[in-house]
């Protein structure tokens, strides 16, 4: 019986299946031993693994009082300019005027035919001689009883109508006289001695140039920042500077530009501001705090709102919204910060909030070191 138990080839069964047993235990083992190996070695590499760190540069940004100002293109225009008409048909017998001549409100530009108007003054001033004749007389009589008395309202009736129509002839009289309507300078003069016109012809142009407006418009976003009074400065394409004052701000905008009028009257006494021409008015506003900041500094977050980034105390990268107060060639003032801050201005665009940098105060030392991908 124990030697049947004991034959070769159940002993040799017995052992391959023990060796079998063996070779897999011995696998799983070597494979536990290998996740742990991985599973440490991961853990090193993340403990030693570098922080990704920016190179940027920054400048310091510090509030102050800034005088927004705005320039807008505009052109003269006289404040006042009127024209002198005929008031009578006629012939122009005379001409006082010509092109560049001074005159005074009220002076005689031009003359014409008399067209019977002297006649009928001298008519009606014999009639109202009459007429006062007549009722000096009747009025004796009525006053010593001689005459009734309700014969004196018709006679003074009489006197009455005969002084309306001498006025009436001396009016006619007056229209062969065509007299500046303002004071200024005569700047066209359309018509000639010999000339025959009719009422409502124009004789003469006359422009006023002290004062001469500048005539411009602004956006609905500037018309904000005007008020009455305002200083301004009108440039000339000569290169010439004249003070102006702004006079009106418009209060209806056009339709077609959305824009609102604006003028600014200048002093002229001289006549040298001519009319119609094309010039810059700079208007300046009351003072504000706002910040000074490079063009380039600005950029946009993820929700798209304007702001610059801003080294913190921490050497990490943080995000500042700001609104533009005033735009300025190279800089551009902004609203929105508060006190002195270092503004990242070059390598602004590779960072995010919270992100690590080491920064240095100036662009000509962080040229050469910052790049489109961070450093280790």
């Amino acid at each position: 019986m124990a030697s049947s138990i004991f034959k070769p080839s159940r002993v040799l069964s017995v052992l391959i299946v023990l060796a079998a047993a063996g070779w897999i235990a011995s696998g799983a083992l070597s494979q536990s031993e290998g996740e742990e190996t991985d599973d440490q070695a991961i853990r090193e590499s993340e403990v030693e693994a570098p922080v990704l760190v920016q190179k940027v540069a920054v400048s310091t940004i510090i509030p102050e009082t800034h005088q927004r100002q705005f320039t807008l293109s505009c052109t003269t225009e006289a404040d006042q300019q009127s024209v002198a008409v005929a008031r009578g048909a006629g012939v122009i017998t005379d001409l006082n005027v010509k092109r560049g001549s001074n005159v005074r409100a009220g002076d005689v530009i031009a003359t014409l035919s008399d067209e019977g108007r002297d006649a009928a003054v001298k008519q009606a001033e014999a009639l109202l001689e009459q007429r006062r004749a007549e009722y000096e007389a009747n009025k004796a009589l009525i006053d010593s009883g001689n005459t009734p008395r309700n014969q004196l309202p018709a006679l003074e009736a009489a006197v009455a109508a005969a002084e309306a129509t001498l006025a009436s002839a001396e009016a006619e009289s007056d229209r062969s006289l065509i007299r500046s309507p303002i004071n200024g300078v005569v700047d066209d003069v359309p018509v000639q001695v010999g000339q025959a016109i009719q009422p409502g012809a124009v004789i003469a142009e006359v422009i006023d140039p002290d004062p001469m407006l500048a005539v411009g418009f602004v956006s609905e976003r500037e018309r904000g920042f005007l008020q009455l009074g305002q200083t301004a400065s009108v440039r000339f394409i000569n290169g010439s500077n004249q003070e102006a004052e702004v006079t009106f701000v418009g209060l209806s905008a056009d339709t077609a530009t959305r824009t609102y009028p604006v003028e600014a009257h200048m002093d002229n006494a001289d006549a040298r501001i001519a009319d119609g021409v094309t010039c810059e008015m700079t208007v300046s506003t009351q003072p504000i705090e706002a910040a000074p900041v490079p063009r380039s500094a600005l950029v946009f977050s993820d929700d798209g709102v304007l702001g610059i980034r801003a080294a913190a105390d921490d050497d990490r990268a943080h995000f500042m919204p700001v609104s533009i107060v005033d735009d300025g060639r190279e800089l551009v003032w902004v609203d929105g910060i508060d006190s002195a801050t270092q503004v990242i201005v070059v390598g602004q665009d590779f960072v995010k909030d919270g992100d690590r940098i080491e920064a240095v105060s100036t662009v000509a030392e962080a040229d050469t070191d910052i790049a489109t991908e961070p450093e280790l």
